[in-house]
């Protein structure tokens, strides 16, 4: 009898959980339905931001398009503000579904909607169906997730053409080396309207980086033959 009415009491206390939550999960149900909509990652490095964007502005896609563009510290939030106009976007509030992702600024041109966010890449990798970037390290940490990605070499000095040509080759192709703005809209028209072909270049980018987990194998791999090594000398 004891047991059952812990039971009850339990039972009770969940339906009272379930009814001050819902308010909250038909939040995240309109935010699972916005992010499920065709989105791209930008992953930006200043020289190449200008790029990237006109690129994105050149993409054709019938349904709505989330565009997730985590940054560091540069460029600012603000200093987005002349390209975006000029690319006709305008700054709006963000959805209420969208409002604790984290993003700084909101911009909107027709069912185009883009995020910037500050520091949000780990947070936001993930969401992506598709990568656009002019960063070496974040093309590897996104292909690695699973994400094809195109990217969009400049002028250097770290992202030039021969060391993403020789980048895109040691990932098997999961993320495709564009030599102009105008194909890497249309090979990112592509991608977002074949989701087999967007798996298929996730699963060689997930093949070539390798499972989850290496910096922790390889620090303990250190710490195991380097570091107890040395103990097991001195001792």
């Amino acid at each position: 009898v004891h047991q059952a009415q812990k039971l009850y009491q339990r039972a009770r206390k969940l339906r009272r959980s379930v009814a001050a939550i819902e308010p909250r999960l038909q939040l995240h149900r309109q935010r699972l339905e916005l992010l499920e909509n065709s989105r791209l990652q930008l992953e930006l490095a200043e020289q190449g931001d200008a790029a990237l964007l006109e690129a994105l502005a050149e993409v054709r896609c019938e349904e709505p398009l989330l565009v997730l563009a985590p940054t560091g510290s540069r460029p600012a939030p603000h200093e987005w503000e002349p390209l975006l106009q000029g690319l006709g976007f305008e700054p709006i509030a963000p959805p209420e579904a969208l409002a604790d992702l984290g993003a700084a600024a909101v911009w909107a041109r027709g069912a185009r909607l883009l995020l910037v966010g500050p520091g949000c890449f780990s947070r936001w990798a993930g969401w992506a169906e598709l990568g656009l970037a002019s960063a070496g390290t974040a093309t590897e940490q996104l292909v690695g997730l699973g994400i094809p990605a195109l990217s969009l070499p400049g002028p250097g000095p770290q992202f030039k053409r021969g060391f993403a040509e020789r980048q895109s080759r040691l990932l098997g192709g999961s993320v495709r080396v564009c030599r102009s703005q105008a194909v890497l809209a249309e090979r990112a028209e592509i991608v977002l309207s074949q989701p087999d072909l967007a798996r298929q270049l996730g699963a060689i980018g997930i093949q070539r980086m390798g499972a989850a987990g290496g910096s922790v194998a390889l620090s303990r791999a250190i710490e195991e033959r380097l570091l107890g090594g040395a103990d097991g000398a001195t001792g």
